[in-house]
């Protein structure tokens, strides 16, 4: 009987350990497109570090790029622009929508509004002289109740309304 046995694979050879090109300071200030002095700086303040006669030259790259991205993470002056572009940004949709005439002014909603319900509360005081036959003082009295406690419903439903949004009672308003 015979076996079949599967090929063993090959090991793929390791390519040989290198030491970390190190490069001058010079060198790497040309590699990073800065000048040597702030190649200096970089390494007082820890962000590269030299070993023995040189700088490591991927090491120092990507140190170089976290630092970089840092920087801008932290910056003051990135986190002002981004704030300044945003409002500029809402503004402009502000105007887009008032020349579509999406948006309306609340002096002109609150002027309707007050507009619709005097002629509401007007209309239903009048309703019981209007309904009730001429002499039939117990139907208009009827009347005149129900559209109290309408008008009472309504003014509870208006001051639920402005308390939930926060609005000062009518004695503290102008």
């Amino acid at each position: 009987m015979t076996e079949t046995v599967a090929p063993v694979a090959k090991p793929v050879p390791r390519p040989p350990s290198r030491k970390a090109e190190t490069i001058s300071a010079s060198a790497l200030a040309l590699h990073l497109d800065c000048s040597r002095t702030y190649i200096g700086k970089l390494e007082a303040e820890g962000v590269i570090q030299r070993q023995g006669d040189g700088f490591p030259l991927d090491e120092s790259r990507v140190a170089y790029l976290r630092y970089l991205r840092r920087e801008r993470q932290q910056s003051p002056r990135t986190q002002a622009d981004a704030d300044y572009v945003k409002v500029k940004t809402e503004m402009l949709q502000t105007r887009l929508m008032e020349k579509r005439r999406e948006l309306v002014l609340q002096s002109d909603v609150d002027e309707l509004t007050d507009q619709l319900c005097g002629v509401v509360l007007t209309h239903l005081s009048g309703m019981a002289a209007r309904c009730a036959p001429r002499g039939d003082l117990a139907t208009r009295r009827n009347i005149e109740r129900v559209v109290f406690e309408v008008r009472t419903e309504m003014a509870k439903v208006c001051q639920t309304m402005a308390d939930k949004a926060g609005e000062p009672p009518m004695d503290e308003q102008d």
